[in-house]
C-alpha cells in the first residue's frame, strides 16, 4: 500500500500529539518502530547523535576486516550507482564503514545507531525486523531526521543477520530504485561471503553486478583494466540497438576512439563533454548515441581487477550525415521511474514521422517533451508551437495556413505564410487541441490526409512535410463521446500516445529540477547561485504541486529572489505549500499576546500548529534551532503539550 508523505505526517501528529495508534496509516514496520520509540522515551525534538567512539570503531573493523575487504568493492558500487551516503554496520547496529559524498548529514560513523538513541529508520527496522526497508521523510520518528530518506537491507548467511547494508541522501534526492538495489548489493556480499577465504571470479560476480546496474535508469557501463567491457546495462544496451557488448572493446563503439583512453585515465572526468556511441539503429545508415558523463569511479575487487564504472546521462540519438538543430540548453530533467517511461518513448519514436499526442496536467511540460521529440528526431526544420484555443477561429486559420494578399481586410500587402509552411521538414506543436473549434478539425483532418496546405485567397496548393505533435490537458476521449472533438481527427493524431506524469507522481525528480531551475534563473538574471537548505527541499517534496512543474520553477524563482545569502530556507518559501497549511483547521493564536511567558507561548503555539517546527518558530520569529533550544531550555514535551515536571 502506497502512503502519500501528507498522509504519513498527518499520522506523525496523531501519534505524537496524542498518543494515537497509527498501525493503519503508514507502512506496519514503521508503526511499530514509532511504538517501540514512544515506549524507549524518546524525544521526537531531540538533536543529539551518539558521538564516534574511535577506538571501539577499530576494534570493530579489526573484528569484521573479512566482511569490509569483501563488502567495499559492492559499497563503492551502489554509491557510485546512488551517489549517496553508503554505510554498513554490524548486527548490533554499530556502523564501521561509511562511504559519504554528503557535507551535512549527521555523521553515524564509528557509533551505534539504536532507536533508544537515534530513533527509527531504515537501518534499525532492517536491525530489528530482518527485512528490507526503504524510510522517507515524515516516516522518521525524529524531526531531525525527517530531512532524509534511507535503505537498508540485511546480510544474512545461514538465517543468522551479518551486517546491514545503508543508504542514506536528503529526502526527495534518493533514487526511486534505491532499495532495490540494495538488496540486490547485499545479495552480492552474501554470494562473496560465502564463497570462502578464496575471492569470486569476476566472471562469477557479472549477472550479480548486472542485476544492480539495470536498476539504473540511465547508461551504465562497467569496464576492464583495458577498455573491454565488463558489463552494460539493458538502457546502454537498447541505445545501441540492443547490441551484446560484453567481453568487447568499448573503443568499437565510440565514434571517437580517443575518448577511449580518457575514459579509463584516473583523471579524466569532465561532466560537460559529451561522449559519442555508434550505433545500429538501421543498417544502411551510421548513427551516433551522445551521452554526457555523470559519474566515474575505479573500483578494485577483492581478486585485484580493477573496474571503471561509468554513468552517463543520454543526450539523444544523432544521424551523422545530417546536422541537427542544436538544443539549447537541457531538454528536460527527470531520473524518476515514472518519467523515465517518457523518455524511453522519446528516444524510440523520435527519429520516425508518426504522429504524437501528449497528454497531461496544466504544467507538465508537454512544450518541452515536444521540443525533445524535435531536437532529437534529425529533422533540420523549424519546431513551431501555436496555442489552438488562444485564437478566434478565422485567425487560427490563418495562423496555421497562411494568406495572399488582398485576403481580408488589415492582410499583410505581400502576404503571409502559416505554422505549417513556417515548419516545413520540422515540427508543428498543435497545443490544447482540445479546445480546436469542428470546422478547424475537419481542415486539419484533410491536411493530414493529403500533406498539403492552400493558402486563404489562393487556389494553388503546396506540398508540405511536417511532423505533427499535438498536446491536451483534456479527456480526449470523453470529448470524442461528447462529440465536441471529432473521432477520425483524434484516431489520426494518436499514432503514438505519451502520458505525462504530475510533478506529485515523480516526486524524486524535485530536487533535480529545483536545482536546474535555481542555475537557469541565476544565469538569466545574473546572481550567484543558490543551495537549497534540507528543510526547505524536504517541504517541496513534501507539495503535492497542483501546478506541477511551472508552479516549482514559480516558486523557486520566488524563492532566489527573495532570499538572503547563498542559502534558501523555508522562510522564503510560499506559506500555502507549508506542510501545516492544510494540516489544521484551527486558528492560530497571534505572536504578540500580552502577559503570556514565553514558555506558555511557546507551548500553545506548538499545539495550534498540531507540532509543526516550521510553522511555529516563523510565528515565534526564530530560527528552528532557537526553538530547538528553548523547548530543551524549558523541558516542554509535545506530546503531553506540558512542562516535564
Amino acid at each position: 500500500m502506497h502512503y502519500t508523505q501528507e498522509e504519513i505526517l498527518e499520522a506523525w501528529k496523531n501519534f505524537i500529539v496524542r498518543g494515537v495508534s497509527q498501525e493503519d496509516k503508514v507502512h506496519p514496520s514503521v508503526a511499530r518502530s514509532w511504538e517501540r520509540c514512544r515506549k524507549l522515551g524518546l524525544d521526537p525534538w531531540s538533536t543529539e547523535f551518539p558521538k564516534c567512539d574511535p577506538s571501539l570503531l577499530q576494534k570493530k573493523r579489526t573484528q569484521y576486516a573479512e566482511l569490509l575487504s569483501l563488502a567495499a568493492p559492492v559499497m563503492n558500487y551502489l554509491y557510485t550507482l546512488l551517489d549517496c551516503n553508503i554505510s554498513i554496520c554490524d548486527s548490533d547496529g554499530f556502523v564501521f564503514e561509511l562511504i559519504t559524498p554528503l557535507k551535512n548529514y549527521p555523521r553515524t560513523l564509528g557509533a551505534y545507531t539504536d532507536e533508544a538513541t537515534c530513533g527509527n529508520g531504515a537501518v534499525t527496522i532492517a536491525l530489528k525486523e530482518k527485512i528490507p526497508m526503504r524510510t522517507d521523510g515524515y516516516e522518521h520518528y525524529r524531526i531531525i531526521s525527517q530531512n532524509h530518506s534511507g535503505v537498508s537491507s540485511p546480510i544474512m548467511i545461514d538465517n543468522t543477520l551479518v551486517a546491514v547494508l545503508n543508504g542514506v541522501n536528503p529526502f526527495g534526492s534518493l533514487h526511486d530504485k534505491a532499495l532495490a538495489m540494495t538488496i540486490t548489493a547485499a545479495k552480492l556480499i552474501e554470494y562473496c561471503l560465502m564463497a570462502g577465504p578464496k575471492p569470486a571470479k569476476p566472471l562469477e560476480l557479472r549477472p550479480r553486478i548486472k542485476t544492480m546496474i539495470d536498476d539504473c535508469s540511465s547508461p551504465v557501463l562497467v569496464l576492464e583494466h583495458d577498455g573491454t567491457i565488463y558489463t552494460a546495462n539493458h538502457v546502454f544496451a537498447s541505445s545501441l540497438a540492443g547490441s551484446d557488448t560484453t567481453g568487447k572493446s568499448l573503443g568499437n563503439y565510440l565514434a571517437d576512439k580517443h575518448d577511449l583512453n580518457r575514459l579509463l585515465a584516473n583523471n579524466y572526468e569532465q561532466p560537460s563533454e559529451e561522449i559519442e556511441f555508434k550505433t545500429n539503429f538501421t543498417p544502411h545508415k551510421r548513427e551516433t548515441f551522445r551521452c554526457r558523463l555523470l559519474r566515474k569511479r575505479q573500483i578494485r575487487l577483492l581478486s585485484g581487477e580493477v573496474h571503471t564504472l561509468l554513468i552517463f546521462k543520454k543526450q539523444g540519438p544523432v544521424s551523422i550525415p545530417h546536422k541537427l538543430s542544436k538544443p539549447h540548453g537541457i531538454d528536460y530533467i527527470g531520473e524518476s521511474t515514472a518519467w523515465s517511461k517518457v523518455d524511453s518513448i522519446v528516444q524510440k519514436t523520435a527519429k520516425f514521422p508518426s504522429n504524437v499526442l501528449l497528454l497531461g496536467e496544466t504544467g507538465t511540460g508537454k512544450e518541452v517533451v515536444a521540443k525533445a521529440i524535435h531536437q532529437r528526431s534529425g529533422r533540420k526544420g523549424n519546431f513551431v508551437a501555436i496555442n489552438c484555443g488562444a485564437l478566434p477561429k478565422d485567425l487560427l486559420h490563418s495562423e496555421l495556413f497562411g494568406y495572399e494578399e488582398g485576403a481580408f481586410t488589415g492582410a499583410r500587402a505581400h502576404g503571409s505564410i502559416g505554422k505549417f509552411e513556417h515548419a516545413h521538414e520540422g515540427t508543428l506543436l498543435l497545443d490544447e487541441i482540445g479546445e480546436m473549434p469542428l470546422d478547424m478539425q475537419v481542415t486539419l483532418l484533410r491536411f493530414l490526409q493529403e500533406r498539403t496546405i492552400t493558402r486563404i485567397n489562393s487556389n494553388k496548393p503546396k506540398k508540405v512535410d511536417v511532423r505533427i505533435i499535438a498536446a491536451t490537458n483534456k479527456d480526449m476521449a470523453e470529448l470524442v463521446r461528447l462529440g465536441q472533438f471529432r473521432q477520425d481527427l483524434y484516431y489520426r493524431l494518436n499514432v503514438i500516445e505519451i502520458n505525462l506524469p504530475p510533478l506529485h507522481e515523480r516526486k524524486c525528480d524535485i530536487p533535480l529540477l529545483a536545482e536546474y531551475f535555481i542555475s537557469e534563473l541565476s544565469r538569466q538574471y545574473n546572481v550567484p547561485s543558490k543551495q537549497i537548505h534540507p528543510a526547505a527541499l524536504q517541504i517541496l517534496c513534501g507539495y503535492s504541486w497542483p501546478g506541477n512543474v511551472r508552479e516549482l520553477k514559480n516558486v523557486i524563482e520566488k524563492a532566489l529572489i527573495l532570499s538572503e545569502g547563498l542559502e534558501i530556507t523555508p522562510d522564503f518559501l510560499p506559506e500555502y505549500i507549508l506542510p501545516s497549511q492544510n494540516a489544521t483547521s484551527q486558528s492560530i493564536p497571534s505572536t504578540s499576546r500580552i502577559g503570556e511567558s514565553e514558555r506558555e507561548h511557546i507551548i500553545n503555539l506548538l499545539e495550534s500548529y498540531n507540532g509543526n517546527i516550521f510553522q511555529t518558530a516563523k510565528a515565534l520569529k526564530m530560527s528552528r534551532n532557537t526553538l530547538y533550544r528553548k523547548i530543551e531550555k524549558y523541558n516542554i514535551q509535545l506530546k503531553t503539550s506540558a512542562v516535564k515536571k
